[in-house]
């Protein structure tokens, strides 16, 4: 008999355990900007989510594995506050703003929780490891985790709650944190005002950071839009990336041509048609040209090239 090789890499039956997480793992573009991410304190970056700028992310499966059991911690939770006789529901329950292009889901709702028993509260569950866990049990959610205090105000003020419950369980030792968070509606209306203006803008907001490589520029290492903002990548070709595309401020997250006149399904939007010309803030380079009758639009790129956008549709 042949002896067993050793374990020096990565066993063949791991690798075919994260190539099905990865192969079942759903890669989708956010319909608009998700509750989830409305905190990211980059404007830009939220503007290329929702204008579908860069591909979705490639989730390596040991990392899609991380996600499935962060939604078991949830079930998992809730199943902790019913067996103490909290009354939870809703959870999945949608959220719609800002014309539907502001969107998410919550965790639930909850009513009985013991440090108020008659306050219906939004409940947000969440799972970390015991670095992160420390940090929040110090600071508190606010400051700890700004994308999770987002979402518990964005969730109360779509839901008209007052407060929210937010629970948390260290993944390395099964501790749990409650924090009781009140609602906020001047953060609110300034967050969704901050929104509409990203949406409803033809062009993208400011860099948060010109040099990507500072030191402070931490959150441009994993941005999945670096290559477009900051290292002269062009954008994917869809509708939400062509000048002729807006959204709309009726439905449930609409989209519109004004090229052709017409609304437009997620499917066109994916596709894009043969008339796509760039919005022009999103070319790494100067506009220097236009001929409507053409359908063109010149620009020289940075890298001195003439790059002529439609010249061949």
């Amino acid at each position: 008999m042949a002896p067993l090789p050793a374990t020096t890499t990565l066993s063949p039956t791991v690798l075919a355990i994260y190539r099905a997480y990865e192969a079942a793992n759903e890669q989708w573009d956010s319909l608009g900007i998700s509750v989830g991410e409305i905190g990211n304190p980059c404007d830009r970056a939220l503007y290329y989510n929702l204008r579908w700028a860069s591909a979705p992310e490639q989730v390596e499966g040991r990392k899609v594995s991380i996600f499935r059991t962060g939604d078991m911690w949830e079930e998992r939770m809730a199943a902790d506050l019913e067996a103490i006789g909290v009354e939870v529901w809703g959870q999945q329950e949608r959220i719609r703003l800002a014309s539907g292009h502001v969107r998410g889901k919550i965790d639930g709702r909850a009513l009985g929780i013991i440090e108020a028993p008659k306050t219906e509260h939004l409940m947000e569950f969440k799972s970390s490891n015991a670095k992160a866990f420390a940090k929040i049990k110090k600071d508190g959610v606010r400051k700890a985790k700004p994308l999770h205090f987002a979402q518990c105000q964005i969730g109360m003020h779509a839901l008209g709650l007052s407060r929210a419950g937010y629970m948390v369980t260290n993944k390395d030792d099964d501790e749990r944190y409650f924090e009781r968070v009140e609602y906020d509606a001047d953060y609110c209306l300034r967050t969704l005002a901050r929104a509409e203006r990203i949406i409803f803008n033809d062009e993208p907001p400011a860099k948060l950071h010109e040099d990507p490589n500072h030191k402070m520029a931490f959150e441009c290492g994993w941005c999945r839009h670096r290559g477009v903002c900051h290292e002269g990548a062009m954008p994917r070709v869809t509708c939400r990336s062509c000048l002729h595309a807006s959204p709309e401020r009726h439905g449930d997250g609409a989209w519109s041509c004004q090229r052709w006149m017409k609304p437009l399904g997620l499917d066109e939007q994916r596709e894009a048609c043969p008339t796509h010309l760039w919005i022009p803030a999103l070319v790494d380079g100067e506009q220097v040209d236009c001929d409507e009758s053409a359908g063109t639009v010149t620009y020289r790129l940075r890298s001195g090239e003439i790059y002529v956008d439609g010249a061949s549709a």
